[in-house]
């Protein structure tokens, strides 16, 4: 898995090498924010599957505005916004957790949170989509349908990571021993700690 994540991570400069020479800048800047991302889930040290999956996510995303595949699919446009905002939503999620003073969170707390990073995201995807339209290129395909549309897969894919993600972890912590607590209010030695 190490080989294939470390390839993917190079796929990132290479795609902007590529879409500079044979696309043009504003496929490369899009390469660029590809690269970004890349580099936060490799410095975020996210589980190997997670990574990956978050790395092709986004050059699958970026390399589809590149081919024109937005434009030639109507329906590809919602599973990149599902998609992208599943990754992202458990990334940012991860990052929270790592680098904040909260716990983990129980099950239901989980996909809470991730669920509403997500729709977070999917708003902020939108005003990036409706600024690019008018500062950039306007055949950026924006419009009330088209606008809802995206929030909707975009929040029902952060729904689904919240889900996958808290099952997964429930999953890794049964294969580990339950962690102690110290004595506290109504806990006594040895008692275990639990969520939700």
């Amino acid at each position: 898995m190490s080989r294939l994540a470390l390839a993917v991570r190079w796929a990132g400069p290479l795609s902007v090498l590529l879409a500079a020479l044979f696309f043009d800048a504003v496929g490369a800047s899009v390469m660029m924010l590809v690269c970004l991302g890349i580099t936060i889930t490799w410095r975020a040290r996210l589980p190997a599957a997670l990574e990956l999956a978050t790395d092709l996510t986004l050059l699958t995303a970026a390399w589809s505005s590149v081919f024109l595949l937005y434009e030639r699919y109507a329906y590809w446009d919602a599973v990149v916004h599902f998609a992208a905002t599943a990754v992202l939503a458990e990334l940012a999620f991860r990052g929270l957790e790592r680098w904040s003073r909260l716990g983990p969170p129980g099950p239901v707390s989980h996909v809470v949170l991730v669920s509403s990073l997500g729709a977070a995201l999917a708003l902020v995807w939108e005003y990036l989509e409706f600024a690019g339209y008018y500062l950039v290129d306007p055949q950026v395909n924006v419009g009330y349908l088209d606008t809802m549309g995206d929030l909707a897969a975009g929040h029902a894919g952060a729904v689904v990571a919240g889900i996958v993600g808290s099952w997964a972890r429930q999953r890794a912590a049964a294969g580990r021993p339950a962690v102690p607590r110290g004595p506290g209010p109504g806990r006594g030695p040895g008692t275990t700690e639990t969520k939700d």
